[in-house]
């Protein structure tokens, strides 16, 4: 028990030192001491076999710039946008008009298979080249004006559903490793009913979160925490390198 705590918090210190966008590399970052954990939920399927749930969005100062940037957008459309058939901001882009207007009031299920294949319709778009920056992370207006990358599918889905009206503690945004393809990726996972749901753009259906048994979490986020999975896919001298970009 000691030495996996050990492990903990070698990874945690690893983490918490890329995750402020202002790092740049040869800057130094001031270290943190990790947060308490809270209580420890159940693992869910592909989130490895012990999962450590913290408060607060403390380390991830990336996700948390991107939800106020996306709370200013929407006080903005709101108001500034004179008509809602004008697609140029500051109002909302027609298609998040049209796929509100679609889908609420459906059961829950009805919209998380449609929001999926919706956001799923958009072409692929590496944040290089939509930005000049690979790690930047798009919230739904900006995906749905220039598309995006796998973590800008699995933002669109979460905010989409947030605004339908599913509880942020329903949801997780789980950056992953693909040990098959030996790339990093992006979904999100959905519970309903007690099953845990993925929605991945890779695949055309919502399938279960233990469906691609290829799929290792780094770790997941919602708008009030996040969760770190052990055994983690990396290596601790490795995961700062891969960590940095998300």
């Amino acid at each position: 028990m000691r030495g996996r705590a050990a492990a903990v918090g070698m990874m945690l210190g690893a983490l918490l030192s890329v995750a402020s966008p202002a790092a740049v590399p040869g800057q130094e970052v001031a270290s943190l001491s990790p947060p308490m954990p809270l209580q420890t939920p159940p693992a869910l399927p592909m989130f490895g076999r012990h999962q450590i749930h913290y408060a607060g969005l403390g380390p991830f100062a990336r996700w948390g710039a991107l939800l106020a940037r996306w709370q200013n957008q929407q006080e903005d459309a709101a108001e500034s946008c004179i008509s809602a058939r004008d697609n140029a901001p500051p109002c909302p882009p027609r298609e998040w008009i049209d796929l509100i207007a679609r889908f609420r009031g459906k059961p829950l299920r009805a919209q998380i298979d449609a929001v999926n294949a919706a956001i799923n319709a958009h072409p692929y778009v590496s944040a290089l080249d939509n930005w000049g920056d690979p790690a930047r992370w798009e919230t739904p207006f900006e995906f749905m004006r220039r598309n995006g990358q796998c973590q800008d599918y699995a933002i669109a889905k979460f905010l989409l559903l947030r605004a339908l009206g599913v509880s942020d503690d329903a949801m997780r945004l789980v950056v992953l490793r693909d040990v098959y393809r030996q790339v990093d990726h992006a979904v999100l996972v959905v519970t309903v009913d007690g099953q845990s749901l993925m929605l991945d753009n890779l695949a055309s259906r919502v399938v279960s979160a233990a469906s691609n048994p290829n799929y290792r979490a780094y770790y997941s986020i919602n708008e009030a925490g996040w969760w770190m999975y052990l055994p983690s896919p990396l290596t601790p001298q490795t995961l700062s390198r891969q960590v940095a970009a998300r």
